[in-house]
């Protein structure tokens, strides 16, 4: 991993693990434990916003290059690697990956022990040093880690649930692998050439690849979810071209999401490609009439609303 990424990674407050490896505490967490309000994981499925850890086993490696990606990129920082490819020899065991991420969350918590001060229920601040979900999710591409079944097994064997998002290039690895409690699937393009303009994938036929992928999904024996990432005036113009994509996989939900000017991707887009949540809303609100799905919750703070083929949802 090159010094200039290692170097941004650790200023924005990754903590890095073996070589490849990375965690960061979610902002959820913090709001859960100070202010007692929760992520949209725990709105719609469940999953308790301060007991939740966000990680990642390739933060440095991704087929794509999306305009709208927090993480950083060769083009943000002038430096360039390989994105694709990955050494054996640069891996560790996913156990000690997993002790590390443990490890990692634990120093995180430091700040809100209430022993030492912090406006924090002692309660949730115990269960927040007993985690008990992973979100796979942080930065780069999952399903590059040759040890991803490993990964998934080791956290469910430690009693822990676990969300995994793709950007679903890798359709092979899908129908292999240990499957994680709930598998999110990206659509962020309702075309290829709209896919190549806002993705920029680093691997050929990516897109014919998210097709297969969402062939692949409604055949896996786990909770599926397609996430559209909004991009305004990228990639909201097609309603019925997604609701076709969609038709694809057959996900248990979908999550509609709007872009957020954070991270990296504020030197690739503006504050006008966050679409709003009314935009959000009504995109939603049209997918839902073209697919026959449910709407059925939102949260407005994140932008997201949340459509399944069910009324109801088990909760996890």
């Amino acid at each position: 991993m090159p010094l200039e990424l290692v170097e941004k990674l650790e200023k924005q407050g990754y903590h890095l693990l073996g070589r490849r490896g990375a965690y960061k505490a979610c902002q959820w967490q913090k709001k859960a434990l100070l202010h007692d309000t929760s992520c949209y994981k725990q709105r719609f499925y469940g999953i308790q916003s301060h007991r939740c850890l966000q990680m990642t086993p390739m933060v440095d490696k991704c087929t794509q290059s999306c305009e709208f990606c927090w993480r950083v990129t060769p083009s943000d920082i002038g430096v360039n690697w390989n994105q694709i490819d990955v050494e054996d020899t640069d891996l560790i065991p996913v156990n000690e990956l997993m002790d590390a991420v443990l490890m990692a969350n634990l120093r995180s918590l430091g700040g809100y022990n209430p022993s030492a001060g912090a406006d924090v229920s002692e309660k949730k601040y115990k269960e927040a040093r007993d985690p008990k979900h992973v979100a796979i999710s942080l930065a780069g591409e999952p399903t590059l880690y040759p040890m991803i079944s490993d990964l998934i097994d080791e956290i469910h064997h430690r009693g822990m649930t676990s969300f995994l998002v793709t950007n679903g290039t890798r359709p092979d690895v899908l129908s292999t692998m240990s499957l994680p409690t709930q598998l999110y699937v990206t659509l962020a393009a309702p075309d290829e050439t709209t896919y190549k303009l806002l993705c920029r994938p680093g691997i050929k036929n990516g897109w014919e690849s998210i097709l297969k992928s969402q062939e692949t999904l409604q055949s896996l024996s786990t909770r599926t979810v397609n996430r559209l990432t909004m991009v305004a005036n990228r990639n909201m113009h097609d309603v019925r071209a997604y609701s076709k994509l969609v038709d694809l996989g057959e996900p248990d939900f979908i999550e509609v999401k709007g872009y957020m000017f954070l991270g990296s991707s504020r030197n690739r887009l503006d504050h006008g490609n966050a679409p709003s949540h009314r935009e959000i809303r009504a995109f939603s609100e049209n997918l839902a009439a073209l697919t026959g799905y449910h709407l059925l919750d939102e949260q407005v703070e994140s932008r997201v609303v949340l459509l399944s083929r069910s009324k109801q949802i088990k909760k996890l």
